[in-house]
């Protein structure tokens, strides 16, 4: 090295060195008005340039609720459009897709169609919203569609006009849509073809529209009269009636349908249990209902259609009926309530260190992120500002590389990286410009300032951007734990801005991002599209699930760890099957392209946001890979299956996003990733990823063998390896007491304190 060369480093360091490894002090509260969040603040008054729940035209609306609607509003949901005026021309909603429905709500009422035929076009497949009937009461002329309740998978809209009053309850799963009138206006169903009844008696009629065969279930006492293409009851004086989408119009099916039309959902909740010992999850699915006709042979338990990542994991025994689906078939379950049960396979902080690895080519790794000129860059935002994703990718890349430089016992820049990490959180965490988190009341949300991809006006992606400070944090409390119970209550509230598991909380809405149903979040607010809402990075969907069980791992928050596994293991599920359609049993027939980059509501895209590059669609699933990412390597004939989609599309032409590429080849095959990773001098590292990960990352697969998705283990951070009748046992102790780790082949493994430990053993079968 050169003089001049030490020299410049000498100075660097002195100017940016000591400034990183000094605790920053905790300041004052801000001078504006703020609420104190343990040690932190979070500001009450909206910053200059921040537009809340916004509009089209980024002017601020207010949720659409009725005058009794109770609770805190929500975002991030399939029926989202029904509380969010997003267009200004349309006050009830955009296209919605509770499967097997599809809906719009408009002025004379609900718009109602089943799509069973996919429509495949180009790099996407839909099921497009298609009109049946339309459902309201005669004359009514709503000036727009409210919110009046809603529940974990369910909604109650709201329609108003000259007196009567229309109310429909839907959701997820729900074969039937329940209708509750007010007033003395017939109830008016207008079917699109003029379609003529099958069956009719008993306040019930079967009536096929197109090739999709309903029913419409008037209180039994009650009668239909048919005028041209509109169908009209008094409903016999009372105030109930559903519509049932039928599997088929026999006699038989129309009966079933009947003697459960009655019981009208009122609730819908999800809630899980996590057994340690048998590492499996069990997630319950509970109605509540009320049964609305007393006539002989009617049933309290509702019907419900099931996808296709439910009943693959269910016990609980289904009815011979199905449904056509953007998410494969959906099969037919009675009953108030059915479970599902989840192997979990543990997460990782970080991937270990092997013996093979050149540990002086990976601290010189470590170095070239330790000694950036500045480690929390503004990235490729939209702004200038260092807004919360970008920062957050550097968090994530930072926290990574931090606990690499532990393994390797590099002491000076684990410590630098450390205290950068700590130092960098307190500055968000202060409540002072011009980094800071904002809570806004009317959508009752945490807006992280400076704001990007309408993370603000849209409350777009807040599982994505928060995830990456819920990773650094877990990363901090493995080596400061003072520093993690100071700070708990600000990472923490966060996590329930994102996902709230408590239901009772006055701050923020129970799960906003996570479909529970669905088994996956939604990254748009008000659902502002006519194929429903969307969600492309299903992976960074993962990250938050990862670091809110290495969090709560680290802190000893049970609840919030069981949560993650909650959040984690269902969308592996629904990963593995809608956006990567592992069994080959859900795209449609036409539709060619490998996975999916965008999931639909009525279907999906092979595709991105910004860039149809094939290395985008496919990394856009993959990143940021990190400790929580051995998923994408449970079902190998996978990895290999996309890869050689990457190489047939790219014309084995990788130039964006090599890391990804070889780390995902990687999970399939070590060894070659680790040759062409060898002979990659080019390599140049997604912004949220270093050269210190994708070599350790590489090095550890190549060496323990591919992910043995067969073997779990009594505590939640853990990952197995297999190769070559060995098997390789990794696990992370998250306390301060030594741990002794049981894996479900018998295997043990001692762990100390706040480390990693790892262990290969020969298998004798």
């Amino acid at each position: 090295m050169t003089l001049p060369v030490v020299i410049l480093i000498g100075v660097w360091f002195l100017a940016c060195g000591p400034a990183r490894l000094a605790p920053r002090p905790i300041p004052p509260a801000p001078a504006a008005p703020a609420r104190k969040v343990g040690k932190g603040f979070v500001v009450t008054e909206r910053p200059a340039g921040i537009v809340v729940g916004a509009n089209d035209k980024r002017e601020p609306v207010k949720p659409k609720v009725t005058e009794d609607f109770k609770g805190l509003p929500t975002s991030n949901d399939w029926w989202s459009s029904l509380i969010w005026q997003y267009d200004a021309n349309e006050p009830h909603s955009y296209e919605m897709f509770p499967h097997p429905f599809t809906l719009r709500a408009r002025g004379d009422g609900l718009a109602v169609g089943y799509s069973d035929k996919a429509v495949v076009k180009g790099r996407q497949y839909m099921f497009p919203y298609e009109r049946d009937l339309v459902v309201g009461l005669r004359g009514l002329a709503s000036p727009d569609t409210r919110v009046a309740s809603y529940s974990d998978w369910a909604v109650t809209a709201d329609w108003r006009g000259d007196g009567n009053r229309l109310r429909a309850t839907f959701g997820h799963g729900m074969p039937f849509i329940y209708f509750e009138r007010k007033g003395k206006a017939p109830v008016t169903i207008t079917t699109s073809d003029g379609a003529g009844p099958w069956s009719e008696g008993g306040g019930a009629l079967g009536v096929t529209v197109g090739a999709h065969h309903y029913a419409f279930f008037a209180p039994t006492s009650a009668t239909w009269t048919r005028k041209g293409d509109t169908w009209t009851s008094t409903l016999d004086g009372k105030d109930y009636f559903s519509v049932a989408v039928l599997p088929d119009r026999k006699p038989e099916t129309l009966k079933l349908f009947r003697e459960h039309a009655y019981a009208f959902v009122t609730d819908t909740r999800v809630s899980w249990s996590y057994d340690e010992k048998k590492a499996e999850l069990t997630t319950r699915f509970a109605l509540e209902t009320t049964l609305k006709d007393g006539a002989k042979g009617l049933s309290a338990a509702p019907l419900l259609a099931l996808y296709r990542h439910q009943w693959l994991h269910t016990a609980d025994k289904l009815l011979p009926y199905e449904y056509t689906s953007p998410r494969g078939a959906m099969k037919v379950f009675a009953g108030a309530a059915f479970e599902t049960k989840l192997s979990f396979g543990g997460v990782l902080p970080v991937v270990p260190v092997v013996e093979s690895a050149d540990r002086a080519q990976l601290e010189t790794y470590v170095r070239q992120v330790a000694w950036a000129p500045d480690l929390f860059p503004p990235g490729l935002s939209p702004k200038p500002e260092r807004d919360t994703y970008w920062v957050g990718k550097s968090l994530g890349r930072v926290a990574t590389v931090m606990q690499l430089a532990d393994a390797i016992g590099d002491e000076d820049d684990h410590a630098l990286l450390l205290r950068a990490l700590e130092n960098e959180l307190q500055d968000w965490f202060d409540g002072q410009a011009p980094k800071l988190f904002y809570y806004d009341k009317t959508w009752a949300t945490v807006i992280g300032v400076p704001a990007s991809y309408d993370s603000d006006a849209a409350l777009n992606d807040h599982h994505f951007h928060y995830g990456y400070f819920l990773q650094a944090a877990a990363a901090i409390a493995r080596f400061d734990p003072a520093w993690a119970k100071r700070w708990a209550p600000f990472v923490e509230l966060l996590a329930r801005d994102a996902a709230n598991p408590k239901r009772d909380d006055r701050q923020f809405p129970f799960l906003r991002y996570m479909d529970p149903y669905a088994g996956h979040g939604w990254a748009n607010g008000p659902a502002q599209y006519h194929d429903g809402n969307n969600e492309e990075s299903s992976s960074e969907d993962m990250n938050f699930s990862t670091g809110l069980i290495l969090w709560g791992a680290a802190t000893g928050n049970q609840e919030l760890r069981d949560e993650g596994i909650f959040l984690y293991a269902n969308t592996l599920e629904a990963i593995e099957q809608y956006w990567f359609d592992a069994d080959r049993a859900v795209f449609p027939n036409g539709f060619e392209a490998p996975c999916l980059g965008i999931l639909w509501g009525a279907g999906g895209k092979y595709d991105t946001w910004w860039d149809s590059n094939p290395i985008m669609i496919h990394g856009i699933n993959y990143l940021p890979f990190q400790g929580g990412s051995l998923y994408l390597g449970r079902r190998p004939a996978l990895v290999e299956r996309e890869y050689d989609a990457i190489m047939k599309r790219t014309r084995g032409k990788v130039f964006t996003w090599r890391d990804y590429v070889i780390m995902y080849q990687a999970l399939a095959d070590g060894k070659r990733a680790a040759a062409e990773l060898d002979l990659d001098t080019y390599l140049e590292p997604e912004f949220g990823d270093s050269r210190a990960l994708t070599y350790a990352w590489v090095r550890a697969l190549a060496e323990l063998g591919r992910v043995e998705a067969t073997v779990t283990a009594d505590a939640p951070t853990t990952a197995v390896f297999q190769k070559k009748g060995a098997r390789s046992y990794v696990a992370y102790n998250p306390t301060l007491a030594p741990l002794t780790v049981t894996f479900s082949d018998g295997f043990k493994l001692d762990v100390p304190p706040k480390q990693l430990a790892q262990k290969t053993a020969e298998q004798s079968n």
